[in-house]
This record gives C-alpha cells, sequence and structure tokens, in this order.
C-alpha cells in the first residue's frame, strides 16, 4: 500500500497559531460583511443536539461598551473597541419554547406522563455552557480570518445584579463570555503559550515535584524571564488574580447567576 504524504498545515493551523488577544484597536470602521461572517461562523459551531443553547447579543451602541468597561472590571480598552458580542448561557428561549409547544399544558402531562416543569440543573448548563463557548472560540478564529482582532472578556459575570439588567436577562440565563472586537492597531506578535502539565495520557495525572519544577521554569521564561527567584510567574498570578478582590466579586457574582438560571420561574 502507498505511503500517504503527510499534508502541509492548513493556513487556518498558521492563523491559530499566530492569533493573540487585542486590547488596543485602530479607528477603523468594521463592516457589515466582517460582522456577517463572524456571525455566521458562530451560528455554525457544533452544538448539542443543534438545541443552540446560546444567545448572542450584539453590542455596537457605545452607551452599552461605555458601561461595560466599567462593570468589567474597569478596563478602558472595552470602551474604545468597535464591537462586542456577549454569549449568553440561555435555556430561557427552551422554556419559552416548550410553553409555547404545549408541553407544560395538563393535557401533555397526563398524555406523556412527563413532569409539567423542572428546574433547570447543573447537567443543563454544562452542556448550554459548552454551545456558548464553542460558538464564541469559532466566532474569534472567524475574525481572525477577516482582518479583525478580539479578546474575550470573562469579567461579564462580574457585578450581575447590573449587568443583567443592562443586558436584560432574565432567568435560566447567564452571560459566560464577551469578546470585544476591531482592527488591530499594529500587528501583534503570538502571545506564549505554557505546555508543561497540560496533555495527559488516557487518565488525569497530578503532578510530581519534577513536573511542577519543568512548569515553573516554562512559565518563568516566558513570562518573567528577569525574575530573580523560580516561581515569580506563580506568585503573580497567585497575588494578581487567585487572590484579587476582582475574583472575589466574580465568586459573588456566579452564585447569583447560578440562582437566576435554576430559577423556578422565569424573570
Amino acid at each position: 500500500m502507498a505511503e500517504i504524504a503527510a499534508a502541509a498545515p492548513a493556513p487556518m493551523l498558521d492563523l491559530i497559531d499566530r492569533r493573540s488577544s487585542t486590547r488596543k484597536f485602530a479607528d477603523v470602521a468594521i463592516t457589515d460583511e466582517q460582522r456577517a461572517a463572524v456571525l455566521h461562523a458562530a451560528t455554525r459551531a457544533p452544538s448539542a443536539g443543534a438545541m443552540m443553547m446560546y444567545s448572542i447579543i450584539d453590542i455596537q451602541r457605545q452607551e452599552t461598551l461605555d458601561r461595560l468597561s466599567v462593570l468589567c472590571d474597569n478596563q478602558p480598552f472595552i470602551a474604545k473597541a468597535k464591537w462586542a458580542l456577549v454569549f449568553v448561557v440561555d435555556y430561557c428561549k427552551w422554556i419559552d419554547l416548550f410553553e409555547h409547544a404545549g408541553c407544560f399544558a395538563d393535557e401533555f402531562v397526563q398524555k406523556t406522563g412527563r413532569s409539567a416543569r423542572r428546574t433547570c440543573g447543573l447537567g443543563d448548563f454544562a452542556i448550554a455552557a459548552q454551545d456558548a463557548v464553542i460558538a464564541a472560540q469559532t466566532a474569534v478564529i472567524a475574525a481572525e480570518a477577516v482582518g479583525l482582532g478580539s479578546c474575550y472578556i470573562g469579567d461579564i459575570v462580574e457585578n450581575a445584579e447590573e449587568v443583567g439588567k443592562l443586558l436584560g436577562l432574565p432567568a435560566h440565563t447567564m452571560p459566560l463570555s464577551m469578546l470585544v472586537f476591531g482592527v488591530p492597531h499594529k500587528e501583534r506578535p503570538a502571545t506564549p503559550h505554557p505546555v508543561e502539565n497540560l496533555v495527559m495520557s488516557e487518565r488525569y495525572r497530578r503532578a510530581d515535584a519534577a513536573i511542577m519544577d519543568a512548569q515553573i521554569a516554562e512559565m518563568d521564561a516566558m513570562f518573567r524571564p528577569h525574575a530573580t527567584e523560580a516561581g515569580a510567574r506563580v506568585v503573580d498570578i497567585y497575588t494578581r488574580k487567585h487572590t484579587s478582590d476582582f475574583m472575589a466579586e466574580m465568586n459573588r457574582s456566579m452564585e447569583q447567576w447560578f440562582a437566576n438560571w435554576s430559577a423556578e420561574e422565569k424573570a
């Protein structure tokens, strides 16, 4: 049997390899064609059972971007982006559809033996969250392909009460991620990505001291090359992120969002 030659890397793989987050945008408008391409790509992302358990809030108004820049941990560059998309984990639309199709009606319950309603649980959330983040990442790659830079804003889950009001989010929803877009101010170097202690064979394996030392050395070389002590990157993450005020707020807000997700009745 003839040996099959290895295929050359596809252009898409090159695009993924060189992509990095953009936080400084040129004063250049995003075209309707670019928006349409990104949104179309997001809708083509894999979805559990083709249920599309997410909604995308398209944000172009400056006043909304300004407010989100404050609510998302006071990051001014959000207000300078030309466009934002909020990816909402959304089971509300299915609750509405079930009701509209008569699934909650007494006759349907008697006929099928199914309960009239149930609380949206963590299983529902797990599937819907995967739908949402897959759609978001597909939008990121599509944006790169049409000349747009992007940056994930995980802080969209903070200040749950105010963000929920600003975006009009009902029960059984959660804004899991936000992307901001624009034409990059300049060409961006690829961001380094550590690989130590990342891929595990067949089952989860906790790192031993040697692996953790290699992991620390890799991260220090990438992010803290002038540090005088090993582990500078780990200490930085611990102090700047793990024990930060914004992470405390994020954890508080996530409790609020999960309460909203599992609410008995829609808002």
